[in-house]
Protein backbone atom coordinates (compact mmCIF):
# COMPACT_ATOMS: atom_id res chain seq x y z
CA UNK A 1 0.00 0.00 0.00
CA UNK A 2 2.73 2.34 0.82
CA UNK A 3 4.68 1.78 -2.37
CA UNK A 4 1.70 2.12 -4.34
CA UNK A 5 2.95 5.03 -5.87
CA UNK A 6 6.54 6.28 -6.95
CA UNK A 7 8.77 5.28 -3.98
CA UNK A 8 10.57 8.18 -2.39
CA UNK A 9 12.27 9.12 1.00
CA UNK A 10 8.74 10.12 2.36
CA UNK A 11 7.36 6.81 1.65
CA UNK A 12 9.91 4.78 3.11
CA UNK A 13 9.57 7.25 6.01
CA UNK A 14 6.06 6.03 6.61
CA UNK A 15 6.83 2.26 6.10
CA UNK A 16 9.16 2.34 8.35
CA UNK A 17 6.85 4.06 10.92
CA UNK A 18 4.26 1.54 10.51
CA UNK A 19 6.42 -1.10 10.65
CA UNK A 20 8.36 0.06 13.47
CA UNK A 21 4.28 0.39 15.30
CA UNK A 22 3.58 -3.21 14.04
CA UNK A 23 6.64 -4.10 15.84
CA UNK A 24 6.36 -1.92 19.49
CA UNK A 25 2.49 -3.03 19.53
CA UNK A 26 2.53 -6.65 19.39
CA UNK A 27 6.12 -6.45 21.64
CA UNK A 28 4.14 -4.75 24.17
CA UNK A 29 0.90 -7.17 23.90
CA UNK A 30 3.16 -10.25 24.19
CA UNK A 31 4.84 -8.81 27.36
CA UNK A 32 1.31 -7.86 28.83
CA UNK A 33 0.82 -11.46 28.27
CA UNK A 34 3.80 -12.89 29.93
CA UNK A 35 3.36 -10.74 32.59
CA UNK A 36 -0.49 -12.52 33.28
CA UNK A 37 0.12 -15.95 32.76
CA UNK A 38 3.25 -15.72 35.20
CA UNK A 39 0.96 -13.94 37.37
CA UNK A 40 -2.42 -15.96 37.16
CA UNK A 41 -0.88 -19.07 36.37
CA UNK A 42 2.88 -19.59 37.08
CA UNK A 43 2.02 -17.89 40.14
CA UNK A 44 -1.73 -18.29 40.79
CA UNK A 45 -1.70 -20.86 43.79
CA UNK A 46 -2.70 -18.03 45.95
CA UNK A 47 -4.16 -13.99 45.63
CA UNK A 48 -0.83 -13.33 47.45
CA UNK A 49 1.53 -14.74 45.22
CA UNK A 50 -0.23 -13.51 42.44
CA UNK A 51 0.17 -10.19 43.93
CA UNK A 52 3.30 -10.18 45.17
CA UNK A 53 4.38 -11.13 41.11
CA UNK A 54 2.50 -8.16 39.59
CA UNK A 55 3.98 -6.08 42.38
CA UNK A 56 7.45 -7.14 41.81
CA UNK A 57 7.71 -8.82 37.92
CA UNK A 58 11.13 -9.35 35.99
CA UNK A 59 13.20 -5.97 35.68
CA UNK A 60 13.52 -7.20 31.65
CA UNK A 61 9.41 -8.00 31.56
CA UNK A 62 9.16 -4.36 33.23
CA UNK A 63 11.84 -2.21 31.07
CA UNK A 64 10.98 -3.73 27.91
CA UNK A 65 7.30 -3.46 28.01
CA UNK A 66 7.51 0.04 29.24
CA UNK A 67 9.96 0.93 26.79
CA UNK A 68 8.19 -0.10 23.55
CA UNK A 69 5.06 1.61 24.76
CA UNK A 70 6.87 4.70 24.96
CA UNK A 71 8.65 4.30 21.94
CA UNK A 72 5.48 3.31 19.96
CA UNK A 73 3.33 6.85 21.41
CA UNK A 74 6.07 8.45 19.76
CA UNK A 75 6.04 7.33 17.00
CA UNK A 76 2.39 7.59 16.89
CA UNK A 77 2.56 10.83 17.62
CA UNK A 78 5.42 11.79 15.20
CA UNK A 79 3.12 10.55 12.17
CA UNK A 80 -0.06 12.85 13.38
CA UNK A 81 2.69 15.52 13.83
CA UNK A 82 3.82 15.17 10.47
CA UNK A 83 0.26 14.49 8.75
CA UNK A 84 -0.77 17.93 10.54
CA UNK A 85 2.81 19.68 9.23
CA UNK A 86 1.56 18.52 5.54
CA UNK A 87 -2.03 19.83 5.88
CA UNK A 88 -0.75 23.21 7.04
CA UNK A 89 2.03 23.47 3.76
CA UNK A 90 4.59 22.30 5.45
CA UNK A 91 4.34 25.03 7.98
CA UNK A 92 6.94 24.63 10.83
CA UNK A 93 5.08 27.28 12.73
CA UNK A 94 2.24 25.51 13.23
CA UNK A 95 3.33 22.34 14.86
CA UNK A 96 5.82 24.26 17.04
CA UNK A 97 4.24 23.32 20.21
CA UNK A 98 2.67 19.70 19.29
CA UNK A 99 6.44 18.88 18.19
CA UNK A 100 7.68 19.89 21.72
CA UNK A 101 4.94 18.36 23.99
CA UNK A 102 6.26 15.25 21.96
CA UNK A 103 10.06 15.87 22.40
CA UNK A 104 9.18 16.79 26.04
CA UNK A 105 6.91 13.83 26.70
CA UNK A 106 9.16 11.20 25.67
CA UNK A 107 11.98 12.75 27.69
CA UNK A 108 9.50 12.09 30.30
CA UNK A 109 8.39 8.84 29.67
CA UNK A 110 11.72 7.34 29.40
CA UNK A 111 12.62 8.53 32.86
CA UNK A 112 9.41 7.18 34.26
CA UNK A 113 10.66 4.32 32.70
CA UNK A 114 13.87 4.16 35.10
CA UNK A 115 12.08 5.30 37.91
CA UNK A 116 9.83 1.93 37.58
CA UNK A 117 12.76 0.25 36.70
CA UNK A 118 14.33 1.26 40.20
CA UNK A 119 11.05 0.80 41.98
CA UNK A 120 11.43 -3.06 40.66
CA UNK A 121 14.64 -3.92 42.10
CA UNK A 122 13.94 -2.11 45.27
CA UNK A 123 9.77 -1.91 46.32
CA UNK A 124 10.92 -0.01 49.40
CA UNK A 125 11.39 2.90 46.84
CA UNK A 126 8.62 5.50 46.66
CA UNK A 127 6.57 4.13 43.81
CA UNK A 128 4.99 7.96 43.43
CA UNK A 129 7.93 8.98 41.78
CA UNK A 130 7.21 6.82 38.82
CA UNK A 131 3.80 8.26 38.44
CA UNK A 132 5.72 11.62 38.78
CA UNK A 133 7.08 11.48 35.57
CA UNK A 134 4.56 9.13 34.24
CA UNK A 135 1.31 11.46 34.70
CA UNK A 136 3.02 14.56 32.41
CA UNK A 137 3.93 12.26 29.90
CA UNK A 138 0.57 10.89 29.21
CA UNK A 139 -0.52 14.48 29.59
CA UNK A 140 1.73 15.93 26.92
CA UNK A 141 0.80 13.04 24.91
CA UNK A 142 -2.92 13.73 25.24
CA UNK A 143 -2.22 17.41 24.63
CA UNK A 144 -0.60 16.66 21.23
CA UNK A 145 -3.16 14.51 19.86
CA UNK A 146 -5.74 16.41 20.55
CA UNK A 147 -4.07 19.80 19.33
CA UNK A 148 -2.66 18.24 16.51
CA UNK A 149 -6.29 16.92 15.07
CA UNK A 150 -7.66 20.28 15.82
CA UNK A 151 -5.73 21.76 13.70
CA UNK A 152 -6.12 19.49 10.61
CA UNK A 153 -9.74 19.45 11.44
CA UNK A 154 -9.37 23.33 11.05
CA UNK A 155 -7.16 23.43 8.21
CA UNK A 156 -9.78 21.27 6.40
CA UNK A 157 -12.91 23.08 7.10
CA UNK A 158 -10.90 26.58 6.17
CA UNK A 159 -9.63 25.73 3.00
CA UNK A 160 -12.85 23.65 1.37
CA UNK A 161 -15.21 26.12 0.41
CA UNK A 162 -19.57 25.30 1.45
CA UNK A 163 -20.20 23.56 -2.14
CA UNK A 164 -16.77 20.91 -1.52
CA UNK A 165 -17.49 20.30 2.41
CA UNK A 166 -21.28 18.74 1.61
CA UNK A 167 -19.54 16.27 -0.61
CA UNK A 168 -18.91 12.91 0.00
CA UNK A 169 -15.29 12.68 -0.63
CA UNK A 170 -14.26 15.45 2.34
CA UNK A 171 -17.16 14.18 4.52
CA UNK A 172 -15.34 10.96 4.45
CA UNK A 173 -11.91 12.65 5.13
CA UNK A 174 -13.12 14.62 8.24
CA UNK A 175 -14.39 11.60 9.12
CA UNK A 176 -11.41 9.36 9.48
CA UNK A 177 -9.67 12.39 10.76
CA UNK A 178 -11.60 12.62 13.68
CA UNK A 179 -12.53 9.27 14.43
CA UNK A 180 -9.16 7.76 13.84
CA UNK A 181 -7.75 10.33 16.19
CA UNK A 182 -10.29 10.60 18.94
CA UNK A 183 -10.14 6.72 19.24
CA UNK A 184 -6.53 7.73 20.57
CA UNK A 185 -7.52 10.60 22.51
CA UNK A 186 -10.40 8.83 24.63
CA UNK A 187 -8.66 5.94 24.85
CA UNK A 188 -5.63 7.71 26.08
CA UNK A 189 -8.21 10.52 28.39
CA UNK A 190 -9.53 6.79 30.18
CA UNK A 191 -6.10 6.00 31.03
CA UNK A 192 -4.56 8.56 32.37
CA UNK A 193 -7.11 9.37 35.03
CA UNK A 194 -6.84 5.57 36.20
CA UNK A 195 -3.26 6.15 36.68
CA UNK A 196 -3.12 9.08 38.62
CA UNK A 197 -5.82 7.42 40.95
CA UNK A 198 -3.12 4.00 41.28
CA UNK A 199 -5.94 2.27 39.84
CA UNK A 200 -5.37 -1.24 39.55
CA UNK A 201 -7.58 -1.04 36.80
CA UNK A 202 -4.53 0.72 34.69
CA UNK A 203 -3.18 -2.16 33.49
CA UNK A 204 -6.49 -2.96 31.38
CA UNK A 205 -6.60 0.68 30.03
CA UNK A 206 -2.54 0.68 29.41
CA UNK A 207 -3.41 -3.04 27.30
CA UNK A 208 -5.72 -0.89 24.92
CA UNK A 209 -3.81 2.55 24.43
CA UNK A 210 -0.74 0.36 23.50
CA UNK A 211 -3.29 -1.14 20.37
CA UNK A 212 -4.80 2.04 19.63
CA UNK A 213 -1.81 3.89 19.52
CA UNK A 214 -0.49 2.18 16.76
CA UNK A 215 -4.18 1.57 14.92
CA UNK A 216 -4.86 5.58 14.72
CA UNK A 217 -2.09 6.90 12.93
CA UNK A 218 -2.46 3.77 10.63
CA UNK A 219 -5.97 4.96 9.49
CA UNK A 220 -4.60 8.22 8.73
CA UNK A 221 -2.05 7.12 6.53
CA UNK A 222 -3.58 4.46 4.60
CA UNK A 223 -6.15 7.17 3.78
CA UNK A 224 -3.48 9.17 2.37
CA UNK A 225 -1.46 6.20 0.62
CA UNK A 226 -4.68 5.04 -1.03
CA UNK A 227 -5.14 8.18 -2.49
CA UNK A 228 -8.82 9.13 -0.95
CA UNK A 229 -6.90 11.75 1.11
CA UNK A 230 -6.20 15.71 -1.13
CA UNK A 231 -2.80 15.53 -2.58
CA UNK A 232 -0.28 18.07 -0.69
CA UNK A 233 -0.09 20.32 -3.17
CA UNK A 234 -3.34 21.36 -2.95
CA UNK A 235 -3.27 22.20 0.82
CA UNK A 236 -1.68 26.06 -0.21
CA UNK A 237 -5.37 27.47 -2.11
CA UNK A 238 -9.08 26.51 -1.06
CA UNK A 239 -11.06 23.98 -3.08
CA UNK A 240 -13.54 24.69 -5.53
CA UNK A 241 -16.02 22.09 -6.64
CA UNK A 242 -16.59 22.54 -10.85
CA UNK A 243 -19.27 20.88 -13.02
CA UNK A 244 -18.70 19.62 -16.25
CA UNK A 245 -20.87 19.05 -19.34
CA UNK A 246 -21.84 15.29 -18.44
CA UNK A 247 -23.08 16.27 -14.63
CA UNK A 248 -20.17 15.22 -12.62
CA UNK A 249 -18.64 17.61 -10.62
CA UNK A 250 -15.16 18.24 -10.54
CA UNK A 251 -13.05 19.15 -7.52
CA UNK A 252 -10.39 21.53 -8.06
CA UNK A 253 -7.51 24.54 -6.42
CA UNK A 254 -9.46 27.93 -7.39
CA UNK A 255 -6.04 28.94 -8.63
CA UNK A 256 -6.23 26.70 -10.89
CA UNK A 257 -9.20 27.43 -12.49
CA UNK A 258 -8.46 30.82 -12.61
CA UNK A 259 -5.10 30.09 -14.60
CA UNK A 260 -6.81 27.86 -16.96
CA UNK A 261 -9.16 31.29 -17.54
CA UNK A 262 -6.07 33.45 -17.60
CA UNK A 263 -4.60 31.09 -20.56
CA UNK A 264 -7.78 30.57 -22.44
CA UNK A 265 -8.03 26.96 -21.58
CA UNK A 266 -11.03 27.11 -19.76
CA UNK A 267 -14.33 25.77 -21.80
CA UNK A 268 -18.07 26.92 -21.30
CA UNK A 269 -18.40 23.38 -20.13
CA UNK A 270 -16.45 24.15 -16.78
CA UNK A 271 -19.16 26.05 -14.98
CA UNK A 272 -18.50 27.49 -11.66
CA UNK A 273 -20.53 26.08 -8.91
CA UNK A 274 -20.82 28.58 -6.67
Amino acid sequence: MVFKRKMHKQSLGIFLALIAMYIFSTIHIVCRWILMRNAFIDNGDTSMTTSLYLIRPPLWLTVLGAAVFTANTLVADSVLIWRCWTIWGRNWWVIILPLCCTLAGAGLGFKSIQEQAAYVINPNLDRTKFIDFATPYFALSLITTCLATLLIIFRILTMTDQTTRQSRGYSRVIEVVVESALLYSVAMAIFLPLLVRNSSNDAYAQAVVGQVTGIAPTLIVARVTLGFARPSETWQTPTTVFSTRSGHGTTLPASSYLTRVATGSATGSDTYEK
